[in-house]
């Protein structure tokens, strides 16, 4: 049996759209918790979480094009193939994710 190595800067790619919805989360708490701390205008507060939501999900959507445009590379084999779309659900299932859990809190009341 031969088998196949990919280069193990490919499998970071498997963490990286999860990564960035951390990052995410980590920065649309802590501007909120800014935000209300030092009195924002509702307003500002609201377009600063939305302007950090947009950028986040344009870096995923950056990552899910290019997967889904991109080939996996022929010398890694069934193994390559097997990893990049393994790679693509990853970031998609990410974009879901980022979508589905962190856009609906910013239609919601910014500070109590």
């Amino acid at each position: 049996m031969n088998t196949v190595l990919v280069p193990p800067g490919r499998t970071w790619w498997l963490a990286s759209a999860f990564i960035v919805w951390c990052v995410a989360l980590a920065v649309l708490y802590a501007l909120h918790a800014v935000g209300c701390a030092f009195g924002w205008s509702t307003g500002a507060l609201r377009w600063s979480l939305v302007l950090v939501f947009v950028a986040h999900l344009l870096v995923i959507g950056w990552m899910w094009r290019k997967f889904a445009r991109g080939r996996p590379d022929p010398a890694t084999g069934k193994t390559g193939s097997f990893l990049h779309e393994a790679i693509l659900w990853t970031v998609i299932a990410a974009f879901a994710s980022t979508v589905f859990a962190l856009g609906p809190p910013l239609l919601l009341t910014t500070c109590i």
